[in-house]
This record gives structure tokens, C-alpha cells and sequence, in this order.
């Protein structure tokens, strides 16, 4: 092959608030320049849609105060985000999405390789990557809104025969697309992500900032993550509402994230409950607010049912704070020996161990010290190294 090998990527959830899949797609593209310069990954909106320095654009990290926080009643206010609710007309997402996708075919013939972050690749003639996160559609349909299960149902098939590699995003991942699609294993790649350059040990006199602008208690539990089904917060709160009246008071339960889909069960958990002053919805933050948050937190607390990697835990990790996480899925990689792991339906497990990391400070520093090395384990660099290597087996094998 003469010259640098050519990938055009779909950047499009790029285009809305950043979340999982986004960052991921923004890091890619931040750090593969560092790694070689043999291949030139070009997102497909920010190349041939738009205009200006995307690269500019992705390393801005935002760093405005965030409104007036929500309660716990669950009233989201102008930064407490409804995913849920905010979702187009399904026939304007498709008509949407058929106009997209003949744009990008159209660009594409420029390329040698295709990849998709996002589960499913749009039809396109190229030689595919696709990414994986998890299979939570497929596994748990109950779990997601109807129009994203009738996608799946329409297009995911389609888009696993068009696949030339995949790339898991964690081994669980490559277990689950093995044992549920079928695939041969040789033909996945397992690709780590890391914590984001904003996560890590942060100056205090960021963190101070911070606590004054969220009105923040000394110490405090902490989630993060969108507000929906399979991430169990239903169960957290049964468990916090356990804990000591006193203990509650002095370490109240901080929720950040939007709300997600199928939220109404835990909306009227949170108002039943006579949680009010000791629960706080903070809504979305950006990455300044939320690495100070991690570093503040007694813990981090993490019940999730499914998880195809578990980001939040790896960068409280990265930050100093400990972690209590599921012992399912992909978590005990992510986690490894350096995190409290439970049953996430083992409410008084929960509890005891919130309630531990609350008045044990030695245990607490351990639990710190321990996620600070493991975290360390995860590098950018290691993740874009093993996507060219992917990319490069697929335009050989094609």
C-alpha cells in the first residue's frame, strides 16, 4: 500500500452532548496523531459537513458553573437533561438517517476502511471496524425504548454480516457477541479505553471552587451515570435509605447524570421516599466539576445490572476516590482488586459497605491508593496502538 492508509469514521454523536460512545470517538481522534502518522482517521461530519478546527473543538473542555441543582423530588432543571424525553419522531430519525447515510457513502469512496464507534455501520461498500460497547439491546430489549429495539431488530443483523473486524470494548464484550452472535473470536479485538485526560489529581484550589459552587458537603456518596433501568439507582437508593439517619446526613447521596428512558419507576421512588434532604440530582456536569467531584466522594457507588466496560469507576479510580461496583459483567475488569464488588441486588451488602468506607479511613485510603494504580493500568495510547492493528488486519484480510 502506497501512502497512509485512509479510515473514515462516522463521527456523528459527536454532534450532540458528549456521553460514553462521544468521548470515546474524541479520544481516538485526539490521540492517534501522537501514535503514527501512517493513517489518517477522518471523521465524516467534522471533514466533509463542517467547517473549522475540530480538533480545537473536542480538546475544549467546558468550564461554566452548572445552574441551581435539582432535588430529590427528580424536578430536572435547565442542566438536569431528559435523554428520554428529548427523542425525535422516529420516522424524522429515520428520514435523518437514510439522507445521512447516502452523504457518507458517497464520501467514502474516497477511503480504504470504515469505521463505525456505534454498534451498527451504516451500508457502505468499504472494508468495516466496528465498534461494540455491549449488547445490552440485544440481551435486555426490555431495557430500551421500542424505536431502538425496532433499529436493532431492522439494521443490527445486517450490520454484523457487513463487519469485517470487530472491536470489543472489554472481554465480557467478546464473550457476549461469541455466545450471542455467533462470531469466531479470532475475528474481535479487545480494546481498553482510559480515563480522560481531565481525570486525575486534581489542584486544590480547583476542588475548593468547586465544593463552594455545588454547596457541597465535607464527604458524600456519589453516582454517576444516566438515570435509567439497568442501572439500578432504584436499588442504590434502597440501600442508602438503610444506612444510619446520622450517617445518611453527614454522607448524602450526590446523583449526577440526565435522565434516561423508562424513569418513571424511580421518579416516584424519589418522591416517595423521605430522602429529600439527603439526596441531591446535580444533573449533567462537565469534566472540571465532575473529576473534583471523584476526587471529594467517600465513594463512588456503582450498582449497575449490565455494563460493557464501566467508565465512571475507572475514573473515580484515576481521581483517588474508592469505588463500590457491581461484581457483573465487564466491572471486574475494569475494577479489578482495587474496588469493593457486590451483588447488586444484595441490598445490605451495600449498605455494610457503604457504611465501612464511611467511618473506616484507613480502609478508605487503601481503597484510594489501590484504584490510583489500578487505574494507571489504562492508557490511550495502548487503546489507539491495538485500533490500528485492527484496522490494519482488516484492509489485509479484505
Amino acid at each position: 500500500m502506497n501512502g497512509p492508509l485512509r479510515v473514515i469514521l462516522n463521527d456523528r454523536p459527536l454532534r450532540q452532548t458528549l456521553t460514553g460512545v462521544g468521548h470515546y470517538i474524541a479520544q481516538l481522534l485526539l490521540h492517534l496523531p501522537e501514535v503514527t502518522h501512517d493513517v489518517h482517521l477522518d471523521p465524516f461530519v467534522f471533514t466533509h459537513l463542517s467547517r473549522g478546527d475540530w480538533r480545537q473543538r473536542l480538546a475544549e473542555t467546558p468550564s461554566a458553573v452548572p445552574a441551581q441543582s435539582a432535588s430529590a423530588s427528580g424536578a430536572p432543571d435547565s442542566q438536569q437533561r431528559d435523554v428520554g424525553g428529548s427523542r425525535k419522531p422516529w420516522w424524522l430519525r429515520r428520514f435523518v438517517q437514510g439522507a445521512y447515510g447516502v452523504l457518507f457513502r458517497r464520501a467514502a469512496r474516497r477511503y480504504q476502511l470504515y469505521h463505525e464507534p456505534n454498534h451498527i455501520p451504516i451500508r457502505c461498500d468499504l472494508p468495516t471496524v466496528t465498534t461494540v460497547h455491549d449488547l445490552s439491546v440485544v440481551v435486555h430489549p426490555e431495557w430500551h425504548p421500542r424505536d431502538r429495539v425496532q433499529w436493532y431488530e431492522n439494521e443490527f443483523d445486517a450490520g454484523v454480516r457487513q463487519t469485517s473486524r470487530f472491536i470489543a470494548v472489554s472481554e465480557f464484550t467478546k464473550r457476549e457477541m461469541v455466545a450471542r452472535l455467533g462470531l469466531a473470536p479470532d475475528t474481535i479485538d479487545v480494546t481498553y479505553q482510559a480515563p480522560r485526560p481531565a481525570f486525575g489529581a486534581q489542584p486544590p484550589a480547583v476542588v475548593d471552587r468547586v465544593r463552594r459552587a455545588l454547596d457541597l458537603p465535607r464527604r458524600f456518596f456519589l453516582y454517576v451515570g444516566t438515570l435509567e433501568p439497568r442501572k439500578n439507582v432504584a436499588g442504590l437508593l434502597d440501600a442508602f435509605a438503610a444506612l444510619p439517619g446520622e450517617l445518611r446526613r453527614e454522607h448524602p447521596l450526590i446523583i449526577v447524570g440526565a435522565w434516561g428512558w423508562k424513569h418513571e419507576a424511580l421518579r416516584e421512588k424519589l418522591a416517595a421516599r423521605a430522602l429529600a434532604s439527603d439526596v441531591r440530582l446535580l444533573g449533567y456536569m462537565n469534566d472540571t466539576y465532575l473529576a473534583c467531584l471523584y476526587s471529594l466522594c467517600t465513594a463512588l457507588v456503582w450498582p449497575t445490572l449490565y455494563e460493557g466496560f464501566g467508565m465512571p469507576p475507572l475514573e473515580t479510580m484515576a481521581c483517588g476516590g474508592p469505588v463500590i461496583v457491581s461484581d457483573v459483567a465487564s466491572l471486574p475488569e475494569v475494577v479489578g482488586e482495587a474496588g469493593v464488588l457486590l451483588d447488586p441486588r444484595d441490598t445490605a451488602a451495600w449498605t455494610a459497605a457503604m457504611q465501612r468506607l464511611a467511618e473506616d479511613e484507613g480502609w478508605h485510603g487503601r481503597c484510594a491508593a489501590a484504584g490510583l494504580r489500578q487505574a494507571a493500568t489504562f492508557t490511550w495510547e495502548q487503546c489507539v496502538r491495538k485500533t490500528l492493528a485492527c484496522f490494519r488486519t482488516a484492509l489485509a484480510e479484505s
